[in-house]
């Protein structure tokens, strides 16, 4: 049965260009007198988003694996404790004589070779030559801390997607480590813990950012080609790592610039950068930020440099840093670039502290904390006693983001074509959708895909109407026509993180659709039963629906995830397929045992893909604790 027509309509929902306008920037960057009084406020908020806890008394239980020198500096390789149990790799080069000398924690981008990079060593061997003991980290999934000890990769895309289910962030995780990687420092005793800096491009820069905002020990701070605004994310190809949950709803990243205030900070920033680091965003930035310094009387520290490059930390932008370093950590100079001293990198194999393959299981991989978070927390689903079923469905609309109010408005039916009935539904908040209806006398099948109408196979359209009942399609929000620029990392990359951004949840806005369309349905053609058949992601969709409308009768997931609980590394579901915080709240099988729908599970998967049993049993065993209340 063919549908080779197409409809024209707003395909920008109202959520989306909200944050997109100039007044909610300057909302976002209007600070209040109180600095003092707001600042720890602030702080508070943004680690809650972030999803993990630092402890500062927890044992760092740093280990020396190995030490040579280099051109007179000492190189030793480390690990220390981060959280209970999980290790980081890193390595510490130390300037000549006893010191005490300053301090710099030095953080990686988005290089698979992590601390081993050669850009990452230049910045840890020209700054020890120069005087300072920096400490280069490996962040989580990268360098040493890769799934295959040796086989390097990259953390982001759906891998370090996955941690955002577990009710954390990447960026969280990240500022942890770094946070220790501080405690380490300051411990040490070369270094002065007074006089501490910190530093890091790209990814490392966002680092830097963060760590500066939120741990008041970094006494001066120099992000490069990381620093725009959280406006300009919206609809980038930003990293995970890079990606903070309700995020626009706090600050602006002129606020975390802020937090460093009356502290020292150096912004460098490429003139030719992509749009999310350029100029134009920097600066956006920094003179939202400056007014608190000024208010703290610390206006001279905030400063920033423009280089004739792209997207690097180059040898103008290390002295510029050198020379910052130099007079707010040593009290030396002027602040302006100062000539790095000569030096040579290291090969990445010297580096390692392990031998290939040799890693002891406390250096824990991205995908193997993962594993075991997710199966604590599929434990804890578990082990709990009992349910209260309308408490389950209050604490799941929370996680997907659902507030109910998203209604359609009006439907304007225009001319069928082939058989079809079309509609445009018109919604409560400013979206439109295209809904296509082949009408019958039976049931009506309301089919929705990830891929959209496009992706949903012929076959179960003609099944869905072969025994005279009925087939309707619809695009949700940022699928086939109603996609509003091309995803250029995976499929919904720039979608979901966007809407993650905005506290939303992608997967969230389908299931406030189905539920909005179902309605429409049961008005249009009143005394037929509801079927909803969704495929993959938009299948989990269909699923949450079932849980919150009573109007379907049965819910038909085909190739759904059972869990979202990792198991191995695949991107056999986009980024669409992240939600953060579900698995604190319960998991699939939770779901379909709330769902007020007949469930019937059609090529049932793993999070990874692979094919999985249907999760009767556990639904089974769920529905059996729940008790009404009282």
């Amino acid at each position: 049965m063919k549908r080779n027509f197409s409809m024209k309509h707003h395909p920008l929902p109202a959520v989306w260009r909200d944050r997109r306008d100039a007044g909610r920037f300057t909302e976002l960057t209007t600070f209040p007198d109180d600095w003092a009084g707001y600042a720890p406020v602030l702080r508070a908020k943004l680690r809650e988003l972030m999803g993990v806890t630092y402890d500062p008394a927890l044992p760092l239980d740093s280990r020396v694996i190995n030490s040579f020198t280099h051109e007179g500096i000492t190189v030793r390789n480390v690990i220390y404790q981060t959280r209970p149990g999980l290790y980081t790799t890193a390595t510490l080069y130390l300037p000549k004589g006893k010191g005490p000398f300053p301090g710099v924690i030095n953080m990686h981008g988005h290089w698979q070779q992590g601390r081993l990079a050669a850009r990452v060593q230049s910045r840890g061997i020209m700054l020890a030559k120069s005087g300072y003991v920096v400490l280069s980290p490996d962040t989580f999934g990268q360098g040493e801390r890769c799934t295959v000890h040796g086989k390097f990769e990259y953390h982001g895309r759906t891998l370090g997607g996955h941690v955002f289910d577990l009710g954390e962030t990447l960026m969280g995780c990240q500022l942890v480590d770094n946070m220790r990687g501080v405690d380490l420092l300051a411990s040490l005793p070369e270094v002065d813990a007074s006089r501490l800096g910190a530093t890091g491009a790209s990814g490392g820069g966002n680092q830097t950012m963060y760590l500066a905002a939120m741990d008041e020990r970094i006494k001066a701070a120099v992000p490069v080609c990381s620093v725009g605004s959280f406006d300009s994310y919206l609809g980038q190809a930003n990293c995970v790592c890079e990606t903070l949950p309700g995020g626009l709803l706090v600050t602006e990243m002129a606020g975390i610039l802020a937090l460093t205030a009356p502290r020292a900070m150096l912004i460098c920033t490429g003139l030719y950068d992509v749009k999310t680091f350029s100029p134009q965003e920097m600066l956006r930035s920094f003179d939202a930020a400056m007014p608190v310094f000024k208010k703290l009387g610390a206006a001279e520290n905030f400063t920033y440099r423009i280089f004739n490059q792209g997207h690097a930390y180059s040898p103008a932008a290390r002295e510029a840093m050198l020379g910052f370093f130099e007079f707010h950590l040593k009290g030396l100079g002027h602040g302006m670039p100062k000539e790095e001293p000569a030096f040579t990198t290291i090969g990445e194999d010297k580096l390692m502290a392990f031998s290939p393959g040799k890693r002891p299981e406390k250096v824990c991989s991205l995908v193997r904390y993962l594993q075991k978070r997710g199966e604590e927390l599929l434990d804890a689903l578990e082990a709990r006693k009992t349910f209260l079923p309308a408490a389950e469905r209050k604490k799941l609309a929370e996680v997907l983001k659902l507030d109910g109010s998203l209604k359609i408005s009006s439907a304007v039916e225009l001319a069928p074509e082939k058989g079809w009935r079309r509609f445009q539904l018109s919604f409560t908040d400013g979206r439109m959708l295209p809904l296509l209806v082949f009408d019958g006398e039976g049931e009506i099948t309301l089919l929705t895909h990830v891929s959209g109408t496009a992706g949903i196979p012929a076959e179960a359209v003609e099944k869905a109407v072969r025994a005279g009942g009925a087939a309707a399609l619809i695009d949700l929000s940022h699928q086939s026509e109603n996609v509003t620029e091309p995803e250029r990392v995976m499929p919904y990359h720039q979608t979901a993180r966007s809407l993650m951004w905005l506290g939303r949840t992608l997967i969230g806005e389908w299931t406030s659709e189905l539920c909005a369309v179902t309605d429409f349905l049961t008005g249009k053609f009143p005394g037929k039963k509801i079927v909803l058949h969704g495929y993959r992601e938009a299948a989990a969709a269909a699923l949450f629906s079932s849980v919150f409308s009573d109007r379907i009768a049965k819910v038909v997931p085909e190739e759904a995830p059972v869990s979202f609980a990792f198991t191995k590394q695949s991107d056999f579901y986009g980024m669409a397929f992240f939600i953060p915080g579900l698995l604190k709240w319960g998991d699939v099988p939770l779901a379909a045992a709330l769902s007020q729908a007949e469930v019937v599970w059609i090529s049932p998967r793993h999070a990874d893909g692979s094919p999985a049993a249907a999760p009767k049993e556990k639904t089974a065993s769920l529905k059996s604790k729940f008790k009404r209340k009282g």
